[in-house]
């Protein structure tokens, strides 16, 4: 059986999962007649590790698109660099400059999803999922990062060349109230990739999502 629902934060593509059991004797392509129902691709997201369904969904034709790091980091697996000395504010939800930060990065997260399934939310429904504070700095461009609690939830820059220094300032930060802090990084995501790289250590889960589009398949 294969389960599919949609998603209202992104709604073109139907999301679909299945158990390896029911499909791995199928001789003809199961997810055909999905796709041609909705008349959109379907969006199918697996754990790295389960190489079962993983060669299913191979095997009929599914790409991979993205790969999502989770990661519980301790102040141990940072890695030893010297810091620019860079100057961290912090900005609320009453904040102004919090209204512009989170609009600068809908439209950041807008254009890192394009490509696989886009943003259908507004951005007033976007800023609900947002945690109420950002650390961020001005120096050598903008950069900022969404904190909850031990939670590194989203971050942004727009000079890579000084991004790994302004979020290694940040982890240093919060590893002075937390043993651990825990983020996940998008392999589409060059900035949160600038986060995991600043790390040697503390990945749990990889995560994959892999689209089937008909488009691609008959090509």
């Amino acid at each position: 059986m294969i389960r599919t629902w949609k998603n209202a934060f992104h709604n073109r593509n139907v999301y679909i999962d299945f158990e390896y059991d029911d499909l791995k004797d199928e001789k003809n392509d199961p997810f055909r007649e999905i796709y041609i129902a909705h008349g959109v691709p379907l969006q199918f997201m697996v754990d790295s590790s389960d190489t079962l369904k993983r060669d299913i969904a191979k095997t009929w034709g599914f790409k991979k698109m993205r790969s999502c790091y989770s990661l519980e980091v301790t102040k141990d697996d940072l890695i030893s660099h010297e810091n620019r000395t860079i100057k961290i504010c912090e900005a609320n939800l009453e904040d102004e400059i919090y209204e512009n930060l989170s609009k600068i990065y809908f439209d950041y997260y807008r254009n890192s999803h394009e490509a696989i399934n886009p943003v259908s939310a507004s951005f007033n429904e976007f800023k609900e999922i947002l945690p109420d504070k950002i650390y961020f700095s001005r120096e050598g461009g903008m950069s900022f990062a969404f904190i909850e609690k031990n939670e590194i939830a989203y971050v942004y820059s727009d000079n890579l060349e000084i991004a790994g220094d302004f979020f290694r300032v940040v982890a240093e930060m919060m590893f002075c109230d937390y043993d651990t802090i825990f983020f996940e990084a998008d392999d589409v995501d060059e900035c949160a990739m600038r986060l995991k790289n600043i790390f040697s250590g503390g990945l749990k889960d990889v995560f994959e999502t892999w689209i089937y589009d008909l488009e691609d398949v008959n090509n």
